[in-house]
C-alpha cells in the first residue's frame, strides 16, 4: 500500500504539494476499498470525485456499439483517475473496474471546490498537475488516433482525420 509520503513525493497529482497543504488535502479525501471485480465508476452515470489509487489495479473500460466493453488502460497504484467529470460535471465517458482488491482515495468535489474558493495552494497545484496529466493523455491520444488514421490507408479516411482534428483544435464545432 502507498503512504501518505509516497503519494507527495510520486503521484504526479500532488507534485510540488507541500506536507501541510497535503494534510488538508487528505483532511477531506475518502478512503474506499473495492474488492477484485467491482465497478468503481460506470460510463454513463456521474459523481465527482478525483479518484487516486493507493494499491491494486484498475482498468478503464469503454462501451462498443455491440454492448461490449474494450479496455482502454491498466491503471496501477498511484494513478489517478475520474478527472474529465471532476473538473466539468459530465456522465463519466469509460467505466472503471477493480482488476484487483483495490484502495482508493477520493476526493469530493464539493470540498474541493470550497477549498478553491478560499485560495488553498495545495488544491490549486492539483489543478495544475491534473492539466498536465490531461496534456501528456491528450498527447498520447493524438499520437494514437494519427496512427490509426494513417493505419487505414485511405485518402478519405486521412481527410476525415484531418477535418475532425482541425475542428478539435480550432473551434470545436462538430
Amino acid at each position: 500500500m502507498i503512504s501518505t509520503e509516497e503519494l507527495i513525493n510520486d503521484c504526479v497529482l500532488f507534485q510540488s504539494v507541500t506536507p501541510t497543504e497535503m494534510e488538508e488535502l487528505l483532511y477531506y479525501s475518502e478512503a474506499e476499498e473495492f474488492s477484485e471485480g467491482s465497478r468503481i465508476l460506470d460510463e454513463g452515470n456521474s459523481t465527482r470525485y478525483l479518484w487516486i489509487i493507493k494499491s491494486g489495479s484498475c482498468e478503464v473500460r469503454k462501451k462498443l456499439a455491440n454492448g461490449s466493453e474494450q479496455t482502454l488502460t491498466q491503471l496501477s497504484p498511484l494513478s489517478v483517475f475520474g478527472e474529465m467529470s471532476f473538473f466539468k460535471p459530465a456522465p463519466h465517458s469509460a467505466s472503471v473496474v477493480a482488476v484487483t482488491d483495490v484502495e482508493v482515495v477520493r476526493i469530493p468535489g464539493r470540498e474541493f471546490d470550497q477549498m478553491l474558493k478560499e485560495g488553498a495552494q495545495g488544491a490549486q497545484k492539483v489543478v495544475f498537475n491534473t492539466v498536465r496529466i490531461m496534456s501528456d493523455r491528450l498527447r498520447m491520444m493524438d499520437k494514437w488516433s494519427a496512427e490509426m488514421a494513417e493505419s487505414c490507408g485511405s485518402q478519405t479516411r486521412n481527410a476525415e482525420w484531418h477535418d475532425f482534428r482541425s475542428k478539435l483544435y480550432s473551434d470545436w464545432k462538430f
